[in-house]
């Protein structure tokens, strides 16, 4: 599998594109602002440009830029699937984690965004909720299932972190060829197994060891 990297910016959006002023489209156009420059090229003045207007019209819309900043993330979210009600709850919400590891891997100019900002808006915290209901439909009581929400929701954005960062690429040096002549034993067995693990093989061993771990308290 070719490693996830980051696309070399295509040509800039028309400054002059138009679209209905309002909270949903001014965020959406912040992703994608985003998207092409990352977030330090995030400013209202660029956003406003982004979607022709005049800097302090966004402001009618989104009060400032930590208000930006949540909608955002309540974008990026609301892309998680909803995985319906039918099949075993542990099928669905694995698949919900999956969903939203495929969120960062379309955004990975976000990751940052989704890792440092707490789901605080009513459109982000829905998907918390069908999350929650799956587990309690799971037997968790509501603090068993709000620490394992969080377990595999560390688990699933700390991968995002080091695959949206470039860690799984095979660039840069690798580790020392004779790693057991450096009294590394376990390394030098281990290292060689990386050749056939691939970021998709390695994310989905990781989510059943540790969805395992959450079904079964171990």
């Amino acid at each position: 599998m070719v490693p996830m990297t980051i696309a070399d910016d295509p040509a800039p959006a028309p400054a002059a594109r138009r679209r209905p002023l309002e909270r949903w489209a001014i965020l959406e156009a912040a992703v994608e602002l985003v998207d092409r420059h990352g977030l330090e090229a995030l400013s209202m003045r660029a956003l406003a440009e982004e979607l022709g207007v005049g800097t302090m019209s966004l402001y009618h819309h989104v009060p400032n830029k930590e208000a930006l900043l949540a909608g955002m993330n309540e974008v990026l979210v609301a892309e998680i699937e909803d995985p319906g009600g039918d099949g075993p709850w542990t099928d669905r919400a694995l698949a919900m984690a999956r969903s939203f590891r495929e969120v960062g891997r379309r955004h990975p100019r976000c990751v940052p965004l989704l890792v440092s900002r707490p789901f605080s808006s009513e459109g982000s915290l829905r998907p918390c909720e069908v999350a929650l209901a799956l587990l309690a439909e799971g037997g968790f009581d509501p603090e068993r299932a709000m620490l394992a929400f969080r377990t595999v929701v560390a688990y699933v954005l700390g991968f995002l972190t080091m695959e949206s960062s470039g860690f799984f690429a095979d660039e840069g040096d690798g580790p020392p060829d004779d790693l057991a002549g450096l009294g590394l034993p376990h390394l030098a067995a281990a290292v060689p197994c990386l050749e056939h693990l691939d970021p998709d093989t390695q994310f989905e061993a990781g989510l059943a060891m540790v969805f395992t771990g959450v079904v079964t308290g171990g």
